[in-house]
């Protein structure tokens, strides 16, 4: 008896993780990173494992911290997808941050901070970005202005940096993401209350006010995360755990 009922039990908690996980990949792609590091140089950089997997990183450009930094190890012939994007904040709506990739082989590019040894850097600006693509994320419920993705085809071997600035001095609060391949665990199910939470809490949803929404071409991908609201709704009750 208490055998079936533990097979039960594992059956519903594989069947909700499945339904989770499809429910959760068109509208949850990156897989957040919360970490104490300090994120100021390339010393105290995030380290991202795997790079080839969805990861976004949250922080705030501040005067006492001016720049974000991730870090990388790839192999050859690697090409890595990144983005920058900030919450939908109306005090935010011209707040400009330039991401740059910093590593081996790149070229030489004056940046306005120290680059380690035998590297260059490759920028991508923002500021010509009127009007940024909005994209609202259903299951944190949270939206954002997206203002520049980029896939870049890595020169060699080794480690690379993401860092995000402004080089206008501005401060502000912003994401980088890194990676396309979407990998979800059942770890990752026990933990999104968490993420939900933290996500909100950066993104000020309770106090700030309705965004300014930019009309872009992302007005189908709401109405697709819309339709996977009900319907994550529906099967989640259809599939409620019976423990």
């Amino acid at each position: 008896m208490r055998h079936s009922i533990a097979i039960r039990k594992t059956c519903s908690l594989l069947l909700f993780f499945t339904v989770w996980t499809a429910l959760l990949r068109p509208t949850f792609a990156h897989r957040p990173i919360f970490t104490d590091d300090k994120a100021t140089g390339p010393d105290t950089a995030i380290l991202i494992k795997e790079p080839q997997i969805s990861q976004v990183v949250y922080r705030e450009i501040t005067k006492d911290s001016p720049q974000v930094w991730l870090a990388f190890d790839v192999p050859e012939k690697f090409d890595i997808f990144v983005q920058i994007g900030i919450p939908a904040i109306d005090r935010q709506k011209d707040f400009r941050p330039v991401m740059a990739l910093v590593g081996p082989g790149l070229p030489d590019k004056d940046v306005p901070f120290e680059l380690p040894q035998n590297v260059g850097a490759k920028v991508f600006s923002t500021k010509h970005v009127a009007q940024p693509r909005f994209f609202h994320e259903h299951f944190t419920g949270t939206d954002s202005w997206i203002l520049r993705s980029e896939t870049v085809a890595l020169p060699q071997s080794g480690r690379y940096f993401l860092v995000a600035y402004s080089p206008d001095n501005q401060t502000g609060k912003l994401w980088l993401s890194v990676g396309k391949k979407e990998s979800f665990t059942l770890q990752d199910l026990w933990e999104f209350p968490v993420w939900r939470k933290r996500i909100r809490e950066f993104h000020e949803i309770e106090s700030k006010k309705a965004p300014q929404k930019q009309p872009t071409e992302s007005a189908p991908k709401r109405e697709t995360d819309q339709a996977a609201h009900f319907e994550s709704k529906r099967i989640t009750r259809a599939f409620r755990l019976p423990f």
